[in-house]
């Protein structure tokens, strides 16, 4: 697990609004952004500054990044990227929503699963097949709290095994949203070696069939 210290990121108040208020802005080098949250009534509009707000962006799990914002009036509040618009074709950031986080109030986040040591996981050097099939995990956490991703480390994990959500790595405040039976990794078999012992016994039985049937025509 993961806590990354929070960015800061200064926003500047913008009176007007609208498509080319925006291009202009973008021109600038700011993009335009919206800040809202529990304990704001109306949304704070202006915008923040490209090269600032691409510590974020251009990082991995950015989503659970905390942001200290510091607002136009000077006011500094806690909060996370909830949407990031971008050019469909340039890939270039056209606006942002900011969210408050209120100190002492949990906040509902989508946390990655990282997995690491692959290669070396004993299952999988036994032949298994080891699948990720969730790939974040919901909880409830107090802000200063928010993971920026969840590792598991899979080297010593046998063939067979499981690692559930609920034997995840969380901070003290967490509290698991998503299924605590919610498989996160598994070593599986593969079927070649989960067929194999069907296979044998069928091998067995018809071996075991014939040999009492010579025995009975010896007999005769």
């Amino acid at each position: 697990m993961a806590i990354r210290e929070a960015v800061k990121i200064k926003m500047t108040k913008r009176e007007a609004t609208g498509k080319g208020v925006c291009r202009k802005l973008r021109a600038k080098g700011t993009v335009p952004a919206v800040f809202y949250g529990p304990e704001y009534k109306e949304s704070v509009v202006g915008s923040v500054d490209a090269k600032e707000l691409s510590q974020l962006t251009d990082s991995p799990n950015w989503e659970t990044s905390m942001i200290d914002l510091e607002l136009p009036g000077g006011n500094v509040e806690m909060a996370l990227l909830r949407g990031v618009d971008r050019h469909p074709v340039t890939q270039k950031i056209l606006h942002v929503d900011l969210y408050q986080l209120v100190k002492g109030h949990k906040v509902k986040v989508a946390v990655p699963v990282r997995v690491i040591n692959k290669e070396s996981c004993a299952g999988v050097k036994m032949g298994g097949v080891l699948e990720h099939p969730m790939r974040e995990v919901e909880i409830m956490v107090l802000p200063r709290e928010i993971p920026s991703e969840i590792v598991i480390d899979t080297i010593k994990m046998p063939m067979g095994s499981e690692i559930f959500a609920r034997d995840l790595d969380f901070p003290e405040s967490a509290e698991l949203i998503s299924s605590p039976d919610a498989v996160v990794v598994m070593v599986s078999r593969p079927k070649s070696m989960a067929e194999a012992p069907a296979e044998a016994e069928e091998e067995t039985t018809e071996v075991e069939v014939v040999g009492k049937g010579k025995r009975k025509e010896g007999e005769e």
